[in-house]
């Protein structure tokens, strides 16, 4: 009879291999060994505190994604009967691949619609229990009580009994695997130390509190729950205030998400993340490109200065998406420390990296780099890379980037003594945008130019700073 843990590890694999729309072949074959597991038994998969049961036995192996899928999808229970039809294997393998979204119907419900009859799953208790007699709806009364008393006051002279007992009741139903109950409890402690002053003896006892909560199983089921739409903005505050563990198992669902979809949600909470983010910077050198990728692009959405000697390290990276990253999260950053490896940037052969650096420049952070642009500009090649550095020269708007605009708005130039036209015109847009007196003197100047598209684009640009004033 096949051990557990190989059934558990060979479920995880087929899942894994569903999700990527490349690996037919390999699917196949693994879907086969699977198949060829489950024949003599039958086999009941159930999801106890983060890990994984097989027919009463807890699984050690590397079963991570499985448990991750489970989660998400709400799973309580999976029967897989002796000898199942491949196709009924085939629709729940399907299911858990699948991200769940508004709208979409659950595992059950899919499954029987399939028409599937020799695998069935059944949906972990997520709503809170009726409300019937007896000491289960006591508890349950109990719970909306408290809670309801610290919501209506924060700062109740009692907060410490108060939050005493809402720890308990999060213990009890995270036992239960009321995991909805478990995060409407926590999202509400949440809102409570958000409404009390920093300093205060009630914000301490909202800090014990969140330490006798916070598990990694519970921190790991708070994380899956980030990628359920009904429950993603409880889970994100709940993940707030877990500071860099809850940042940390965030990292680890990004790494692991195959999808763009998934990593976009993933993405989305680690910016509204406070505390921890200095974990990111570890992503950063990491073996994996895409990690890296995500990592850069991560700690320039944040404008984290600390992370720029990792990103400087990644300008040689072999590969070209996650220099673009760095390129584009160094330019974000903008700080004085960034300004020497933009310019490294700045040389890089690929164009887009370099266009990156120009697309991700402005704003007055920015006034350090001005003078590294203009040098940057006076070695660019490549005409299109040389316009956007144009135009971040406009959205820096210094004096000195100012300056260096007035000078390449100039008719005289080095192609036969005119400068191109479209570099021209850049400029004006560049002026406009920068929009100082001195940008705006300079753009009425050139109403007159003997260029008729210049002269055009100065008229347009006057007119767009009159409507502004």
């Amino acid at each position: 009879m096949p051990d557990p843990e190989l059934i558990a590890q060979r479920l995880a694999r087929c899942v894994e291999l569903f999700r990527d729309p490349d690996a037919k072949q390999v699917q196949k074959a693994e879907f086969r060994t699977l198949l060829g597991l489950l024949k003599d038994q039958t086999v009941v998969i159930t999801e106890s505190a983060g890990q994984l049961v097989v027919n009463g036995v807890a699984v050690q192996g590397k079963v991570g994604s499985l448990v991750q899928r489970i989660g998400l999808h709400n799973v309580g229970e999976i029967t897989i009967q002796p000898h199942a039809p491949p196709s009924d294997v085939f629709e729940l393998l399907r299911a858990l691949s699948d991200q769940p979204a508004l709208g979409t119907e659950d595992i059950p419900t899919r499954l029987r619609q399939a028409g599937v009859n020799q695998v069935t799953v059944a949906i972990a208790d997520f709503a809170p229990p009726a409300r019937v007699s007896g000491p289960t709806s006591r508890a349950a009364s109990e719970s909306d009580d408290v809670l309801g008393d610290l919501e209506r006051n924060p700062q109740a002279p009692d907060v410490s009994r108060l939050l005493d007992a809402l720890v308990r009741q999060v213990e009890t139903a995270f036992k239960a695997g009321r995991f909805e109950e478990v995060l409407t409890l926590i999202a509400g402690i949440s809102r409570g130390h958000q409404a009390v002053p920093r300093g205060s003896d009630a914000r301490r006892h909202y800090g014990i509190a969140f330490k006798r909560v916070y598990t990694k199983a519970m921190l790991d089921r708070l994380a899956h729950l980030v990628s359920v739409p009904k429950h993603r903005s409880d889970a994100i505050l709940a993940l707030q205030r877990a500071g860099a563990g809850g940042v940390k198992v965030l990292i680890d669902l990004l790494v692991a998400a195959p999808t763009m979809s998934e990593r976009r949600v993933l993405f989305d909470a680690l910016s509204q993340m406070k505390e921890g983010t200095g974990q990111l910077v570890q992503m950063l050198d990491h073996r994996q490109w895409f990690v890296v990728r995500n990592g850069a692009e991560l700690v320039g959405e944040l404008g984290l200065e600390d992370a720029v000697p990792a990103l400087a390290r990644q300008l040689e990276h072999p590969d070209d998406r996650v220099r673009k990253a760095v390129a584009l999260a160094l330019a974000k950053i903008g700080s004085g420390s960034a300004a020497e490896p933009l310019l490294h940037a700045l040389r890089d052969r690929s164009p887009e990296v370099r266009m990156q650096v120009a697309l991700g420049i402005g704003g007055l952070k920015a006034g350090a780099l001005a003078m590294p642009l203009v040098v940057a500009m006076e070695e660019e090649q490549d005409e299109a890379v040389e316009r956007e550095l144009i135009l971040a020269l406009g959205r820096i708007a210094s004096p000195d980037a100012v300056l260096a605009l007035i000078k390449v708005v100039q008719p005289a130039g080095r192609f036969f003594g005119r400068k191109p036209t479209v570099l021209r015109m850049a400029a004006v847009e560049a002026l406009r945008l920068a929009g100082t007196a001195a940008a705006i003197g300079t753009i009425e100047g050139l109403v007159a130019d003997s260029d008729a598209e210049v002269k055009e684009a100065a008229q347009a640009a006057l007119l767009d700073l009159k409507k502004r004033r």
